[in-house]
């Protein structure tokens, strides 16, 4: 490595923020002096722990990315999605844990919807409860737009199960029963997540409630460029196509709680079964069947799922909105039944939950979406015969009638 790039590295590592003063002090006088060679002096410092291996790729390369966003040090990427990276931070100040998600660069150019972005996020910095990750900052940088939010230590739901293998019933009902007390909390807000899936919710690795990420991002993607440009002004599927439901696939702006229960539905259907209700489609066929078909039932893969679960699911996942639960304190109660069922109790339990926590109850009226509009899809039963790919894709164009661009956002 030249002198020049020596130079650099080293100038960038005398903000204390990155390297203490005394660690930078013995960097300077003592370690550079005996090796300048970085393919050497570089695994030292990883070593001492005095870097990450993050860090140390970035500041290797010529034209890395700041290391800093605001009060924040990143310290490794550990996701990525359609959004952008979630990296686990270090607060610079408090030196306490963090994530920050950094937007793509081209989901943040415009400034009017970065700026609406800002606000809702921080506005979500207020919301504060034990099934929800918390947001705790907003802002741009180096023309990065990131949010903060609080760390929790441990994996996420879809590479739990990817990993594990379908959950234990009493597992997959206990996290279910978290998932809609968070929804039963948010809903309370007049807010809808419009994204809840496996990956949006992390498993702490301290045993305690599982947490619903991503609260409020989705409304970014409604507010994005396009959007606003008029190229999908008659509606977008916001959401991921293995957990979208049928109203939410024909346009998002109309989805309310009920639409964030049916994603609990396929959610918990992942959970006992090990896939998603049609996670072997392609994703023009997950939502011709999300809006014609049933899945297979839960008992048809998995034979010990006692009939009190299955009918959890099954109501979970019904085409019209009317007819699933309308709430998601009914999911819980109907959840702890089947867990009391099955010879375990939530209340009481020796698995930490947060069951027990008061939940406000809302005192205003869910609007009501679950109609057809005329001349769109009339919804057939699991017994009609499969339509053949051609007709299914005319299926999904009638559904999606008006959608400019036919445009999907799959957030992270």
């Amino acid at each position: 490595m030249t002198a020049v790039a020596t130079s650099r590295i080293v100038d960038a590592l005398a903000d204390p923020r990155l390297l203490a003063a005394d660690r930078y002090d013995e960097l300077v006088n003592t370690l550079l002096p005996r090796c300048d060679d970085w393919a050497i002096l570089g695994p030292e410092l990883l070593f001492r722990g005095w870097l990450t291996p993050y860090q140390l790729d970035v500041l290797m390369r010529p034209k890395g990315r700041p290391l800093i966003l605001g009060s924040y040090v990143l310290l490794e990427v550990i996701g990525e999605g359609g959004m952008g990276q979630i990296f686990r931070a270090r607060h610079a100040k408090f030196d306490t844990p963090a994530a920050v998600k950094v937007i793509r660069t081209e989901r943040a150019a415009d400034a009017t919807t970065a700026a609406r972005f800002l606000r809702e996020i921080r506005a979500l910095g207020t919301v504060r409860h034990p099934g929800l990750v918390h947001a705790l900052d907003a802002d741009v940088e180096h023309g990065r737009l990131y949010c903060a939010m609080e760390y929790v230590a441990g994996t996420d739901l879809q590479r739990l199960i990817e990993t594990s293998g379908p959950l234990p019933i009493e597992t997959a009902c206990r996290y279910a029963t978290q998932v809609a007390q968070a929804l039963q909390y948010v809903s309370t807000l007049g807010l809808v997540h419009r994204d809840v899936k496996p990956a949006n919710i992390l498993v702490p690795a301290d045993g305690g409630p599982v947490k619903l990420v991503d609260l409020g991002l989705a409304r970014f993607e409604l507010a994005s460029p396009e959007s606003a440009a008029g190229l999908t002004r008659a509606g977008v599927m916001i959401g991921t196509p293995d957990y979208a439901s049928p109203e939410q696939i024909r346009d998002s702006h109309t989805a309310d709680v009920r639409s964030d229960l049916y994603a609990l539905g396929g959610t918990l259907y992942h959970m006992l079964t090990g896939r998603a209700p049609f996670g072997d489609c392609e994703p023009v066929d997950k939502m011709y069947h999300h809006l014609c078909r049933q899945p297979v039932p839960v008992t048809t893969l998995r034979s010990d799922v006692p009939a009190a679960v299955a009918t959890v699911v099954h109501t979970l996942l019904a085409k019209r909105a009317k007819d699933r639960y309308q709430d998601p304190a009914e999911v819980v109660a109907a959840l702890a039944d089947c867990l009391h069922k099955v010879g375990d109790t939530v209340i009481g339990s020796n698995t930490p939950t947060n069951i027990d926590i008061p939940v406000p109850q809302a005192d205003w009226a869910l609007p009501r979406t679950e109609e057809i509009p005329a001349g769109q899809l009339t919804l057939v039963t699991s017994a009609a015969p499969a339509a053949p790919r051609g007709y299914r894709h005319l299926l999904i164009a009638a559904a999606l009638a008006g959608l400019a661009a036919g445009v999907l956002v799959t957030l992270m």
